[in-house]
């Protein structure tokens, strides 16, 4: 049964696919309302008055931003973001000495050398576009690299042509000042299509493009178009693009340079069509189970329900409890309208993970391995967890003082001869809480059978059992004679 609704939505795709005609991005076409300057690139790049570029039915996105100088009107440092076009084809790495200074002259080549002609054939000086993702602005609705339809109409994205920049292409063959070379299995730079419905919200499951890839110890990066299917987003209002690369930095975010070039666009003219649902939410409810919920479809009689793309039920409500699902693990799910007709929409989409309810178990042989009058170090046998132990807390007389990774800490600052209430706690990946281990542990007291060193000494420094040092071990108590003033210190 499940092949066969696979069958017919196939069949009803490529029906519509068939039926619609095809709409290409010309850019060529659009060139005397984009002069170039002498680099290849759009005059009008800086230009705080231009917020898209706009080819008949297609509008990219174009962003300008200034920085003042504190303390003066002088906005001295321009940038963009967004789309932006260029001519040059320019492959030339500037980025060759593991620096970016020379970059920011040279953002508008593409690795491929040039655009593409309406039959997808590479020619120097062709048009594209360069991208630039604006990753700090991005927000629910509104995004940096949108592609909108002029019309106002849904449309079915069938592909379009992506090419490394230069910038991130060389970035990822050597360091370029901020970027780290692709070395290590696992590595990726990827570029993130996602189909966007009437309310700027998610629309089918988002395609995944590798710009790079380092696995089986051999880096694949390509220098030429490629073209990506986008057909399974079905007909949407709008697209938007993001990155990714496994070179990051802690809040900076991607090391690799937030580029890559566009050659070309083609999606299907409207078609009416039953619509997918939209609005999906996905909540889990315990370790088990989601419940998604969606806006009702007026042409839908029901609904069909998938699980990572698997039909496991259908329904006429708008609301469904995905159950025996597998405890803190994603999943994505979709929703599917039908109309009495039995025409079927395109899917709606959305991810979520299933809960982790299970707390971890808590340190346990908690051992007091070093001590001096102002440290004491303890050491542990790890807690266990269902899913993964993330960390320990350690409380020091109820306030907490650390959260260490590894099973010992090192506590400082204390007062000698004092006794402290310690307790350690596990910490899963999902935030449970073990419940506590108690020990209490003293720091030394001061010596009393100090040999004190020769009064007549200018200024030395001495163990406790008056030899002289010439370093001062941390955590050791030493006697300071300075002249005929003797006192004691701990190095910390």
């Amino acid at each position: 049964m499940k092949k066969v609704i696979f069958l017919l939505f196939g069949l009803m795709l490529a029906t519509s696919i068939q039926a619609a005609d095809t709409i290409r991005l010309n850019m060529q076409a659009f060139m005397d309302e984009f002069p170039q300057d002498s680099a290849g690139k759009w005059v009008n790049t800086y230009s705080a008055d231009q917020t898209s570029l706009d080819f008949e039915e297609f509008r990219f996105a174009h962003m300008t931003h200034a920085l003042q100088a504190q303390g003066t009107d002088n906005h001295g440092m321009q940038y963009w973001d967004g789309f932006t076009l260029c001519t040059n084809g320019d492959d030339t790495d500037y980025g060759f000495a593991g620096s970016s200074t020379s970059w920011p002259d040279h953002q508008w080549g593409c690795m491929a050398g040039g655009g593409l002609d309406s039959t997808g054939a590479l020619i120097k000086g062709a048009p594209y576009l360069v991208a630039y993702w604006g990753y700090n602005y991005e927000a629910e609705g509104v995004h940096s690299l949108q592609v909108d339809w002029n019309d106002g109409l849904t449309h079915r994205p069938l592909g379009v042509w992506i090419c490394n920049h230069p910038w991130a292409y060389y970035g990822i063959q050597h360091d370029d000042g901020f970027a780290h070379s692709f070395a290590d299995n696992g590595a990726q730079f990827n570029l993130i299509i996602h189909g966007m419905d009437e309310e700027a919200k998610e629309a089918g499951m988002p395609i995944v493009h590798h710009l790079a890839h380092f696995h089986n110890d051999d880096l694949e990066i390509s220098t030429q178009w490629q073209w990506v299917d986008l057909s399974s987003l079905g007909q949407v209002n709008a697209l938007y693009f993001t990155m990714e690369s496994s070179d990051v930095s802690g809040v900076l975010g991607m090391n690799t340079a937030a580029f890559f070039c566009l050659g070309g666009m083609e999606i299907l003219e409207h078609v009416d069509e039953i619509p997918r649902p939209s609005g999906l939410v996905a909540e889990p409810i315990d370790e088990n189970s989601v419940q998604v919920t969606w806006h009702q479809v007026s042409d839908a009689a029901y609904y069909r329900l998938y699980l990572d793309s698997v039909l496991v039920d259908s329904t006429t409500a708008t609301s469904y409890v995905f159950n025996d699902l597998q405890t803190y693990t994603s999943y994505r799910f979709f929703a599917q309208a039908v109309s009495a007709y039995g025409e079927s929409s395109d899917w709606g989409y959305v991810s979520a993970r299933t809960k982790d309810l299970t707390p971890p178990t808590p340190p346990t042989n908690v051992q007091v391995t070093e001590r001096t009058m102002y440290k004491i170090v303890l050491s542990w046998d790890a807690g266990t967890d269902n899913i993964a132990v993330d960390k320990y807390v350690v409380y020091v007389n109820g306030k907490r003082y650390s959260r260490p990774k590894y099973t010992t800490v090192s506590i400082t600052g204390l007062d000698p001869a004092t006794t402290y209430q310690i307790d350690l706690e596990t910490l899963d990946t999902s935030g449970n809480a073990s419940e506590r281990t108690a020990i209490q542990a003293s720091t030394l007291s001061w010596p009393t059978d100090v040999n004190q060193p020769d009064a007549e000494t200018s200024s030395a420094i001495y163990t406790i059992t008056g030899q002289p040092v010439t370093t001062t071990p941390v955590g050791q108590v030493h006697i300071v004679q300075s002249g005929h003033t003797t006192s004691k210190q701990i190095k910390q």
